[in-house]
């Protein structure tokens, strides 16, 4: 998953708020203090609840949270924490395809404990109404947001029907210009994530439709992870956050009023539409299953295919399923127990 916007009510790129059960924002260098990079997105419901209900309190976790509205700003400033400077996140939240770049481009340093969600509802592929199937695109215009998850869904679909990206002209894009540009013509179809479409369908009406979703292509996610050098140095920590999550998994799944309601007190969200939608599509993992496996080796694929990749996956190197056998070890699956 890549980060989707909640339009109208995050419009910077740069930090928006902090929330947290204590006072000071910094790194979690004492044990229990604890700084989380997050994304005001309801992906992230099982993190809201656990914040909401205090079970990072129950686990003795004093946890402040920083909401970026762009996942890939937080990746820039999770980075410089890389050495362990405090200040710059203990955790960082963010998709699949940008925390796989970023553990290669930190030189394998950072790793993923456990996956928190996915969906393929989500993801959409919006066209014009002449276009009726993945065949019809052939000549066709394209639009995504080139590197994003965006990217390895159209190029999965479009495989999927028997075509490449020779075959039509991918055009980059930013996310909110997408709806307009189709509407007026510039782009015959688009393949992104909500509320994109939905914006689209409003916009354009008959003129256009949901050509797909990304069910049967791939999966989004959201990911938590954390650099290799703080789980050794802070043993535990990674533990309890995940109990505590977990217990926000299932309080979210039972209780979608009160998920609205905090990003409505938290975020100020008006349009509780998007919120409503993402919720419906959560698939709330909190854990390591075949699933996520067979899809990291998808993607690891593709983006050797496309020439993203910089050096040769190796799961036992991005994923560090310790912190979750401990924690939850009937959340991890035989394929992450090594």
């Amino acid at each position: 998953m890549t980060t989707r916007w909640w339009s109208g009510w995050i419009a910077c790129m740069a930090l928006v708020t902090v929330l947290g059960t204590g006072t000071r924002a910094r790194a979690g260098h004492e044990d229990g203090k604890v700084l989380l990079f997050s994304q005001p997105i309801a992906k992230a419901d099982s993190i809201w609840m656990a914040i909401k209900k205090g079970y990072f309190k129950e686990q003795g976790l004093d946890v402040t949270v920083k909401w970026f509205s762009s996942g890939t700003t937080a990746m820039q400033t999770f980075q410089v924490g890389k050495e362990g400077k405090r200040g710059f996140g203990d955790f960082n939240t963010g998709g699949e395809l940008p925390a796989v770049n970023f553990w290669q481009n930190m030189d394998e340093a950072f790793t993923l404990f456990a996956v928190v969600e996915r969906d393929a509802e989500g993801y959409v592929g919006i066209a014009k109404s002449e276009i009726k199937t993945g065949k019809d695109l052939k000549g066709k215009t394209i639009a995504t947001r080139v590197g994003s998850t965006g990217s390895w869904f159209v190029s999965e679909y479009l495989k999927a029907h028997g075509l490449t990206e020779k075959d039509v002209t991918i055009k980059n894009m930013e996310t909110h210009i997408m709806p307009s540009a189709l509407d007026r013509g510039d782009i015959d179809a688009f393949f992104i994530w909500e509320p994109y479409g939905a914006q689209a369908l409003k916009v354009s009406g008959s003129r256009v439709h949901k050509l797909t979703t990304a069910k049967g292509y791939m999966n989004g996610y959201l990911v938590i992870g954390t650099w290799k050098w703080y789980l050794k140095e802070h043993p535990g920590v990674a533990e309890k956050m995940m109990a505590a999550i977990d217990k926000g998994r299932r309080y979210a799944a039972e209780h979608k009023d009160e998920v609205i309601q905090f990003a409505k007190e938290q975020f100020s969200v008006q349009d509780t539409a998007p919120v409503e939608a993402d919720y419906s599509y959560n698939e709330r993992v909190v854990g390591f299953d075949k699933v996520v496996w067979d899809d990291f080796a998808k993607l690891a694929r593709w983006m050797k295919e496309a020439g993203i990749a910089k050096r040769d996956f190796s799961p036992k190197s991005l994923f560090d399923p310790r912190p979750l056998q401990k924690a939850l070890p009937e959340r991890v699956s035989p394929e992450f127990r090594w």
